[in-house]
């Protein structure tokens, strides 16, 4: 299973946008963490990321158009998280119904796929985070700051290509259709689309539910990998889930290594985020496993360095994977069935 995979497609690895984007966070982050509040690393960092994740595309407005989703996508995620989070009984409800709305949403493009996906998965870290967080003006306002920021380093590193004339061909990347159009051929009830939403409703209600009852550090980690691993058909669900449970069981172990045989540091913390964030964005679509790996070193130095204690997270990070890989299985599989979709994220 880890063999497989680690299999890459060194054919569609890039170099450019990832080095950017790490270089932009760590510059972001290694200012914030001088002259700011720390807690202010949190949103900042996964605003800069997830706005990153979402740069896909040759052209400069296909670019923007795809991070500039995701940004308003995730910034109502942190709002919404952050309201909702001191309430069980609104933290449950409105988790199910954010789990829908993102899963409905994917019916219009791929970039809109990744755009539910990413604001799901920051409802699920707003709502159910254990750390000590800014008030929730503050999270949004930093949340929506971080993905301008890295939207605002687009245009000058196509501006860099040029000069160097190393400018991508340009394709026309543009929907003839209008968002309706494309979404409207998707509303019935055997539309794979449909199924995978109310199926990735019930299943963070159901996540959710485990996160406020089951009190083990980081619960919040089961809903969040369900709206990660969930897809519309049963084949990308079941290789999705495979990849996650190998990435994270190598993300944690570097990251405990590291965190267990290190001083702690500061400068030290912020350049591990920087490196992991390179191997999110460059393994999006070669290995997804490698991925995961990145994302689990990114959130863990991410805390580490927002002072939040690590004591008993590789144990409750591991589990909560295998929790929710085991709903998303068991979900995929209620219902008629789908082996492949058109989507990815």
């Amino acid at each position: 299973m880890i063999r497989s995979s680690l299999a890459t497609d060194l054919s569609a690895l890039e170099h450019i946008r990832p080095i950017r984007s790490a270089f932009v966070i760590l510059a972001a982050l290694s200012y914030t963490y001088a002259k700011h509040d720390v807690r202010a690393l949190l949103p900042l960092g996964l605003g800069l990321l997830f706005t990153a994740i979402a740069d896909r595309g040759i052209t400069m407005r296909r670019r923007v158009t795809s991070m500039a989703g995701a940004t308003i996508g995730i910034t109502l995620g942190t709002a919404l998280g952050c309201a909702v989070s001191s309430n069980q009984f609104l933290h449950i409800a409105t988790g199910g119904l954010v789990g829908l709305l993102c899963g409905l949403i994917g019916v219009a493009s791929i970039p809109a796929v990744t755009t539910g996906v990413l604001t799901l998965v920051i409802f699920t870290i707003f709502s159910g985070s254990p750390i000590d967080l800014l008030e929730w003006k503050a999270n949004t306002a930093i949340m929506l700051l971080g993905g301008c920021i890295m939207i605002a380093t687009v245009p000058v590193e196509i501006g860099v290509r040029s000069l160097v004339k190393r400018t991508p061909e340009s394709t026309d990347e543009l929907y003839r259709a209008s968002f309706w159009e494309r979404s409207k051929i998707h509303f019935h009830w055997s539309d794979p689309f449909i199924l995978h939403s109310i199926r990735l409703a019930v299943v963070i209600i159901i996540a959710t539910t485990l996160e406020e009852f089951v009190r083990f550090p980081h619960s919040y980690w089961i809903p969040m990998t369900v709206a990660w691993i969930s897809k519309p058909d049963t084949d990308g669900t079941v290789d999705k889930v495979t990849r996650r449970v190998v990435g994270t069981l190598l993300g944690v172990a570097i990251a405990g290594t590291l965190i267990a045989t290190t001083p702690y540091s500061g400068a030290f913390a912020l350049i591990m985020i920087g490196i992991a964030s390179y191997f999110v964005l460059a393994f999006l679509t070669p290995n997804y496993a490698i991925t995961t790996t990145g994302i689990t070193v990114f959130v863990f130095f991410l805390f580490r360095v927002v002072g939040f204690p690590m004591g008993g997270s590789i144990f409750a990070r591991v589990a909560s994977t295998l929790i929710a890989a085991g709903l998303v299985l068991t979900a995929v599989r209620i219902g008629p069935q789908s082996r492949k979709a058109d989507a990815d994220a």
